[in-house]
């Protein structure tokens, strides 16, 4: 087997979901935010409330996927030689590269219409010949470090994923292998934290995933792997439930805030400091781990059938590439057209939107993204 479509699946809807935590955007389509904006007055804000208020948390889902699907179909061939550098380096430059590049171009070009229309750039400032030149070598998130994210801002992520590359295929030719070595990785992540979220965030996500496939595989040869793969199916649901839960009510939240403001008001300072990092502690090393093992679990081991809607897998990296330099086309026809953030808080507005993302999404994946990856791997330059 070399693709788990359940796998895919959840990548298509993390890349949509990121979609929800942006509309946020369409605040700023006069190229300033509109004071006194509101987060309750997105479209089906009461329904969609844990994306527009922690949707950011969906990027760390696609870390941790990436971990579990490399460590699954590369890490044996680059351990034993087989897998050069210059092969995987192509592979992985065909796959991101064409699209990258042409929303980079997109973006700049409508950046500059934008900023000379309202004097400013819309919601990603930095975009300068220094992170243009970065953006072109997909370094723009840690060359340097930093969390500025310029032009087409999203694909900051992608930029760790390069990083992610680089590091694993060396951590593997050293010997990197089995389940406490990749979790020991990145658990040593956390040490990031505080010198460069993004790239912590991806080494944490992408080793973790690395460890969750090393732990699918065992329990998989088991003889009970049936029962086990019911019961973490149940614990992943109960851990979204709680993620849920949390969002609208913040039950555990309170509870923590409480008992650290009853310790010392040094450890109340530090909980409301951090509290954020312990929410992306506890998605990355809990609910996205489990969520990614139970779902190939249900279909490796279970038999669940997503083949009919793994083509949100497919387009995935499009709907997410794409949607950002949708929002900054809009922006500018409002600008044009004098709306205001209004005509994009109804439900309407969202629909077509996801309409329009899709179908672009699937256009670009057919027509562009596959063909010119297909192109580049079939060159003679390729190894």
């Amino acid at each position: 087997m070399k693709r788990l479509y359940a796998l895919d699946t959840l990548r298509g809807v993390a890349a949509l979901s990121i979609v929800i935590w942006h509309w946020q955007h369409f605040f700023a389509v006069s190229g300033t935010w509109q004071a006194g904006w509101q987060r309750e007055a997105q479209p089906f804000y009461l329904f969609l409330k844990p994306l527009y208020d922690e949707g950011w948390a969906a990027v760390d889902l696609f870390f941790p996927l990436s971990g579990f699907i490399f460590f699954w179909l590369y890490s044996q061939a680059i351990a034993e030689g087989g897998m050069g550098a210059g092969r995987f380096a192509w592979l992985r430059f065909s796959r991101l590269y064409p699209l990258h590049l042409a929303t980079l171009l997109i973006v700049a070009i409508l950046q500059f219409f934008f900023r000379r229309a309202t004097g400013n750039y819309f919601i990603f400032d930095t975009n300068d010949w220094q992170h243009f030149a970065a953006n072109l070598l997909l370094a723009q998130q840690w060359l340097p470090p930093t969390l500025a994210q310029s032009f087409n801002g999203p694909a900051w992520s992608v930029s760790v994923e390069v990083l992610l590359y680089g590091l694993f295929f060396v951590l593997c030719r050293l010997g990197l292998r089995g389940f406490w070595m990749a979790l020991v990785v990145a658990v040593c992540g956390m040490g990031l934290l505080w010198w460069n979220e993004f790239i912590a965030r991806g080494v944490m996500g992408f080793f973790a995933g690395g460890a969750v496939f090393f732990l699918s595989r065992s329990i998989a040869a088991r003889g009970d792997s049936k029962g086990l793969a019911r019961g973490l199916g149940l614990a992943a649901l109960a851990s979204w439930l709680v993620v849920v839960v949390e969002t609208y009510c913040a039950p555990l939240h309170a509870a923590c805030y409480w008992l650290a403001g009853h310790i010392s008001p040094a450890v109340g300072r530090l909980y409301i400091g951090g509290s954020t990092y312990l929410f992306l502690l506890l998605f990355i090393f809990s609910v996205s781990p489990l969520t990614i093992l139970a779902l190939a679990l249900h279909e490796q081991v279970l038999g669940g059938k997503w083949q009919r809607v793994s083509f949100l897998g497919d387009i995935s990296y499009s709907t997410y590439m794409l949607h950002f330099p949708m929002q900054l086309g809009l922006a500018l026809l409002a600008v044009h057209f004098s709306l205001t953030p209004q005509a994009f808080e109804t439900p309407l507005a969202l629909i077509a939107f996801y309409a329009v993302l899709i179908g672009l999404g699937t256009l670009s994946y057919r027509y562009f993204e596959r063909p010119m990856r297909n192109r580049l791997r079939q060159a003679p330059t390729a190894t």
